[in-house]
């Protein structure tokens, strides 16, 4: 049986860090990463976001369904390859995370969550000395903007019962622990 890997945190956790390490100790994946994804149609579709959102009504801009549909559309295709699935966004409501559970599971295909539960100080940190396009921000100014005030507002903690496989990074040794876990259950479907 494949996984559909889904990452938890918010901004500057490590999320995709964490895969590019791992995507080179991986011979094939599929990685999806919504951020991408939105430099992608800003720089190639630059019109279609010209239009900014509600801010009095704090209305999503056209832009963001389409993003949000580029994704699906990617994601409803990668589940069907034999490769397993990464998706690196924040996934950081639980509706966001169990439509992403119910794809994966139609797909016949177990998850695997992985949370990056850091501190808020290291994450503001990093977020200090970050050198990150901010190409992928939209409703926010700056990441310091989107943790403190976006994040902070509307994510929801994970829970151990939204997965298959839960692991939890609180730190460096369960950032490599959750690492070798990984890889040690996808060599096992690659057997």
């Amino acid at each position: 049986m494949q996984y559909v890997i889904m990452t938890v945190g918010k901004t500057h956790s490590g999320k995709t860090t964490f895969w590019w390490e791992l995507k080179k100790k991986l011979k094939h994946c599929c990685l999806i990463d919504s951020d991408v994804i939105a430099e992608f149609l800003k720089d190639n579709y630059g019109d279609l976001y010209a239009t900014e959102y509600n801010r009095k009504n704090n209305e999503l801009a056209q832009w963001f369904y389409l993003k949000k549909a580029v994704f699906q559309w990617v994601f409803t295709h990668a589940v069907q390859s034999t490769l397993p699935v990464v998706l690196t966004n924040a996934n950081s409501t639980k509706a966001i995370r169990k439509e992403a559970s119910g794809v994966a599971h139609k797909a016949r295909r177990k998850t695997i969550m992985v949370y990056f539960n850091w501190p808020l100080e290291i994450l503001l940190d990093r977020i200090h000395t970050t050198s990150r396009s901010k190409k992928c921000l939209t409703k926010s100014a700056n990441f310091k903007d989107l943790l403190l005030n976006r994040q902070s507002a509307c994510f929801e903690a994970p829970s151990p019962k939204e997965a298959d496989i839960f692991l939890e990074i609180t730190d460096d040794k369960s950032w490599k622990d959750a690492q070798k876990t990984i890889l040690a259950l996808l060599k096992e479907v690659a057997s």
